[in-house]
């Protein structure tokens, strides 16, 4: 790979060279990045006709990111590239010579498209012949991250990095010059999408481990044991009643499938509702409608009672698919709680959580243990209802005690 040297570089590229790396210093997204890349370097007088540029990544439903740029267009393709088996990848990329690149370790390659030395030995570089393209050729840059643990591995070319490739219009396809100019500017490109893709890895990870909203806390700065605030929300406590039972007789990798399937019924019915999953506990788990302002309580409250009967209605559907086929089912239950909470790191010096703590989660898990004894799949705290109103289809189902709270609590339930 050639190092690149501005001293080198003619004056028209050593703009877009200090760009490059002025903005992978800033945090530049990855769409500007190839954006103003192409369009700086076609100023500078390299032919760019089409570009694409794709970065591996981790994030739980995607493995990689691909951006396509084409002269008269701009950006025309921003496209997530989910998780596969190795078995089941799209045609269109077993045929790739991308994929031929990255699975054969190779760092450069190129295909003249017209003239007696044109090869067309991918279909795809027959389809930019036909479109007019005279040229084409790609680079693959590695971001010295790989995956060190075999065993979860899912593809044969694991490993975080970026392959981009060029075509022209140009008549005779690229110049020499043109291809040393590109060979020094791409590894700057890469460089900054390196800096764009760790960043954005660095967001995504968090948010699928901790939340969207801990997310934000953490990556800009409240990260010391201690930090934490007040805050005023709704608590929705969820388990599965039978899960313990279920285990002692299921094997574990069916096991583990069914729990998914189960908190998929819940997960997308709080977060459109404006809530987000704080933690997963076991066959549970704990999610927080927060009370900032920004909505009225009454509708937060709305909003996080209708999350609840739309995880169960889903759970419903879920059960009645299972029971069709034979498999076992589960219930939900669902506590709704509301109260002042602390919001923020608690662990040990090195080893953080960053979740909801003090009595109001404590008495939202007692209320969820009420379900079973009162024979129902939702109870509510008297507190969360004065938020919502008294017209919104709950029913007193009396005084009960909850284990470890002194007096005794009104809980409320859905109207039968």
């Amino acid at each position: 790979m050639m190092i690149p040297n501005t001293e080198m570089m003619p004056a028209s590229d050593v703009p877009v060279a200090m760009w490059l790396i002025k903005a992978g210093l800033e945090d530049v997204s990855s769409d500007v990045l190839i954006t103003d890349f192409c369009a700086r370097s076609v100023e500078a007088g390299i032919p760019l006709q089409r570009v694409f540029v794709g970065m591996a990544t981790l994030h739980p439903l995607l493995r990689a990111r691909g951006y396509t740029w084409m002269r008269d267009g701009g950006l025309v393709g921003n496209d997530a590239m989910p998780h596969r088996d190795p078995n089941d990848e799209p045609e269109a990329w077993v045929a790739s010579p991308l994929r031929h690149m990255l699975s054969n370790d190779v760092q450069e390659m190129r295909r003249l498209l017209v003239g007696d030395k044109a090869v067309y030995d991918f279909s795809v570089l027959r389809e930019f012949a036909d479109q007019g393209l005279t040229d084409w050729c790609a680079m693959a840059h590695s971001f010295g991250w790989t995956f060190e643990d075999s065993r979860h591995i899912t593809d044969r070319y694991a490993g975080i990095g970026m392959i981009s490739s060029f075509t022209t219009a140009q008549a005779g396809g690229f110049t020499d010059d043109q291809l040393t100019r590109l060979r020094r500017l791409v590894p700057l490109l890469a460089l900054a999408v390196k800096a764009a893709t760790l960043t954005q890895m660095s967001r995504d990870l968090t948010a699928a481990y901790i939340g969207g909203d801990a997310a934000h806390r953490v990556l800009n700065g409240v990260i010391r044991r201690g930090q934490a605030e007040r805050v005023e929300a709704v608590i929705l406590y969820a388990d599965l009643r039978g899960f313990t039972a279920l285990a002692d007789r299921l094997a574990i990798e069916p096991l583990v499938e069914t729990l998914n399937a189960y908190f998929d019924c819940l997960g997308p019915a709080i977060e459109v509702g404006g809530g987000q999953v704080l933690k997963f506990l076991g066959d549970g788990l704990l999610a927080s409608f927060q009370l900032d302002g920004r909505r009225a309580g009454r509708d937060v409250g709305t909003a996080a009672l209708k999350a609840a009967r739309d995880a169960l209605d889903a759970v419903a559907a879920l059960n009645a698919e299972r029971a069709a086929v034979g498999l076992p089912v589960l219930a939900l239950d669902i506590a709704l709680h509301e109260g002042l909470v602390m919001y923020g790191n608690v662990g040990t010096g090195a080893r953080l959580d960053f979740t909801l703590i003090g009595p109001t989660v404590n008495e939202a898990a007692r209320l969820e243990n009420l379900c079973g004894a009162l024979d129902c799949n939702l109870v509510a705290s008297e507190s969360f209802v004065r938020l919502i109103g008294s017209d919104a289809g709950l029913v007193s189902l009396g005084r009960h005690v909850l284990r470890g709270v002194a007096e005794m609590r009104e809980v409320f339930g859905l109207a039968k």
